[in-house]
């Protein structure tokens, strides 16, 4: 048994090792910035890279994958899954089931990525530890059951290259620093401060016995996962940003895509979740009513 722990133990810190010094490679390459011709074409190739990515992010990963807050056909979810794992945040599998994790124990101990441990743990510390790198996939069954999804989940890096490519054909050695470093840093940072940020800034609606809190300016640079207390609140709604004045993006594309039948049964807040509890406000006991004399 000592055996086999220390062999857990080497390859998680190889793991590590290797995910750090791919995270660092990443970083650097963003240097070339400063080393390529400029133009404002590149910066938009980023930021449609950073804005279509994260929206399979959040819309696939997260609401679909992780929560199953609408329906969609198996075209659809192959198409979220790969351009999701184009974003280097390992497989739709692997995703799903660190996050379904978080939530059945958010906070505690047993949470992957807490802001309890540090915000570096919990912006990054967790993922490049390689502790959760080899994770048993056993609470995601009922996506499993799909092969497309499978393929994608071992071979995570396809989605990678082919991106890369993509960015590479668009517009050379320019292409990759902009479109490819640059873009997939924003992103990964940006999803991670959802982990860190959202459980330490902002403020708190629901009482959901975690820390977590609404912010808007996240809101809007992953296009609605800010919300994250609506979101603890009520985990399997595609709606995060509950009430008008709250901008959630990627349910306003969700919203145009059902619009579509690309998508369908699209998961709201009950009137109830939208009452409450709220913060400050404890929930009454309700009392029988007193029988008539």
């Amino acid at each position: 048994m000592d055996r086999a722990v220390a062999l857990a133990t080497f390859r998680a810190r190889l793991v590590g090792d290797i995910s750090t010094a791919l995270f660092v490679a990443l970083h650097i390459a963003c240097l070339g910035a400063f080393l390529v011709p400029f133009a404002w074409k590149l910066v938009a190739l980023a930021l449609v890279g950073y804005v279509v990515r994260m929206w399979a992010i959040t819309a696939g990963y997260h609401r679909y994958f992780a929560h199953r807050s609408y329906k969609t056909s198996r075209a659809f979810q192959l198409v979220l899954a790969w351009l999701g794992a184009s974003a280097l945040q390992n497989g739709p599998l692997w995703c799903a089931s660190v996050h379904r994790r978080h939530h059945r124990d958010a906070d505690g101990p047993l949470d992957p990525h807490s802001p309890r441990e540090g915000l570096w743990h919990a912006q990054l510390g967790w993922f490049l530890s390689g502790r959760w790198g080899d994770i048993d996939l056993a609470n995601v069954d009922d996506l499993a059951a799909f092969p497309e999804l499978r393929f994608v989940e071992r071979w995570s890096w396809m989605p990678i290259v082919s991106y890369a490519a993509v960015c590479f054909a668009v517009a050379g050695m320019p292409g990759l620093v902009w479109g490819f470093a640059i873009s997939t840093v924003a992103v990964i940072h940006a999803t991670a401060m959802i982990n860190s940020l959202c459980h330490v800034w902002g403020s708190r609606r629901y009482e959901t016995g975690d820390t977590s809190r609404n912010n808007a300016f996240l809101a809007l640079i992953t296009l609605g996962e800010g919300w994250h207390n609506n979101h603890h609140h009520f985990q399997s709604s595609a709606r995060q940003g509950f009430f008008w004045w709250e901008l959630d993006l990627t349910y306003l594309a969700l919203r145009a895509l059902a619009g579509l039948r690309v998508v369908w049964r699209l998961r709201e807040p009950t009137a109830i979740a939208l009452a409450g509890p709220l913060v400050g406000r404890p929930v009454l006991p309700k009392v029988a009513p007193t029988p008539a004399a």
